[in-house]
C-alpha cells in the first residue's frame, strides 16, 4: 500500500481530532469500486447489497446511489428490525435461516415484513416450522429456499426443493419467493479443482431450479458474492447477484478476480506511547532493543498494521484488547497522539464496531455516519 497515501490519511485524521478508534471509508475508492462492479457484473443481472458487510445506512445509500439495487441481504434480527423501520419499501433477502422464534418478533414488531422479506429455508423441518407460523399469525409468508450447490453448509437438494415448492404452493399463507445458492468456496479453491468444482455448481443450481417447474419468471434466484459476482451472466439460471465486502475490499478479498477493485476501510486509533529501544519484560539486563514499540488506544482487531511504516503486532507483548503494542523500527518518526492505521480482515462486525464510521474525500472528513446493529 502507498505511505505517502496512508501518512496523508493519517494526518488528515488527527487534524480532524480523532481521540478514540474509529473506522474509515475512502470515499473516493468506494465510488471507483462501486464503478468497477458495475463494469464487471453483467449488466442483465439484478444487483443485491450484503448488508452485514456494509453495515451503516448512509454507507448504503450512498452505493445505491452508485449502483441500481434489487435490495438487501440482511443476516439478523436486530439489522433487519433496523432496516424495515428506516425503509418502508426495499425488499430483503435473508443471507441466513433465522430461527422461527426469531422471525416471529420481527413480524410481531412490523407487520410488514410478511411483504418485504424473503425468508430463508434450508430444510424441510424449517419449512414445516414456517409454514406453522403462517397459519398461526394468518399472514402470507414470502419464502427462498437455500440451496446446497457445493458449498455443504447445509441447504436443500433438487429433490428437496421439489417437495418444498409442492409444499409452498399448496399453504394458502406461503408463497415461493425465490431460492439462494451461496459458493464461497470457488475461489478459495486450488486452480486444479475449481474449473471442475464451478461447473459443479452451475449443474446443481440448474437442477434445483428446474425442479421448481415452468411459470416461474417471477422468482428471485439468487447467487454467488463478492468473489464470484462477476463470473455470472443473465444467460444463466440465477436472476441476481449478491456481494458487498469488495466495495471496500478488507484483506480477505484480496484475489485475482478483485484486481480493479482498491482497499477502502481502515481502522484508525490514537497511538497513545512511543518507546524507542525498548526492553524486554524480565530480560532488562539484556540492554535496549534495537527496535521502537507504540502502544495504540484499544486493540486486538480483525486487522492488520499498515501504518506507521513497518510496524507489526509485538510477539513479545503479544494480542491485547486494551492498549495493543506494534513493533517497528527504532528510528520511527512516530508521536504520541498520532493516528495508526490498520487494514481489516473483513468488513462483517468490524466496520460498525465503533458505532461510527467516519467517511474521507480528498484530505478531508466529510462525514461522520451512524452504524448498524450486528
Amino acid at each position: 500500500m502507498i505511505d505517502n497515501y496512508l501518512r496523508q490519511l493519517s494526518d488528515t485524521l488527527k487534524r480532524h481530532g480523532v481521540d478514540k478508534p474509529v473506522a474509515v471509508v475512502d470515499l473516493d475508492r468506494l465510488d471507483a469500486n462501486c464503478a468497477a462492479a458495475t463494469k464487471g457484473a453483467d449488466q442483465g443481472l439484478d444487483y443485491r447489497l450484503v448488508a452485514k458487510s456494509l453495515p451503516c445506512l448512509p454507507l448504503l445509500d450512498h452505493i445505491r446511489s452508485k449502483i441500481p439495487t434489487s435490495g438487501l441481504m440482511t443476516f439478523s434480527e436486530p439489522m433487519l428490525l433496523a432496516l424495515l423501520a428506516a425503509e418502508p419499501e426495499i425488499d430483503h433477502l435473508l443471507g441466513k435461516p433465522l430461527p422461527v422464534t426469531s422471525a416471529a418478533r420481527v413480524l410481531q414488531v412490523q407487520p410488514d415484513a410478511a411483504r418485504r422479506v424473503q425468508w430463508l429455508i434450508d430444510t424441510p423441518a424449517r419449512l414445516a416450522e414456517y409454514l406453522d407460523l403462517a397459519e398461526r399469525i394468518e399472514s402470507t409468508l414470502r419464502l427462498s429456499l437455500e440451496l446446497d450447490i457445493g458449498l455443504h453448509r447445509g441447504g436443500m437438494t433438487p429433490d428437496q426443493v421439489s417437495q418444498a415448492d409442492m409444499q409452498i404452493d399448496a399453504h394458502p399463507h406461503a408463497v415461493l419467493s425465490g431460492v439462494m445458492g451461496y459458493e464461497a468456496h470457488l475461489a478459495k479453491l486450488p486452480s486444479v479443482l475449481r474449473g471442475a468444482a464451478a461447473q459443479s455448481c452451475t449443474e446443481a443450481y440448474r437442477r434445483s431450479v428446474e425442479a421448481l417447474g415452468s411459470g416461474r419468471g417471477d422468482l428471485c434466484l439468487n447467487t454467488g458474492g463478492s468473489l464470484t459476482f462477476q463470473s455470472y451472466m443473465a444467460s444463466g439460471s440465477a436472476t441476481e447477484v449478491a456481494f458487498g465486502s469488495v466495495l471496500v475490499k478488507p484483506s480477505d478479498f484480496d484475489h485475482a478476480t478483485t484486481q480493479a477493485f482498491s482497499p477502502a476501510l481502515f481502522l484508525a486509533t490514537p497511538i497513545l506511547k512511543v518507546m524507542p529501544g525498548n526492553r524486554m519484560p524480565g530480560l532488562d539486563f539484556l540492554g535496549p532493543r534495537r527496535r521502537a514499540d507504540i502502544a495504540v488506544f484499544g486493540g486486538h482487531y480483525l486487522a492488520e498494521p499498515t501504518y506507521p511504516e513497518k510496524f507489526k503486532y509485538s510477539g513479545i507483548f503479544g494480542r491485547s484488547s486494551n492498549q495493543e503494542v506494534w513493533t517497528g523500527p527504532k528510528a520511527t518518526r512516530a508521536r504520541p497522539g498520532d493516528i495508526a492505521l490498520l487494514r481489516p480482515s473483513q468488513s462483517e462486525a468490524v466496520l460498525n464496531q465503533f458505532g461510527l464510521l467516519l467517511g474521507i474525500r480528498g484530505n478531508e472528513v466529510v462525514h461522520e455516519w451512524g452504524c448498524l446493529p450486528n
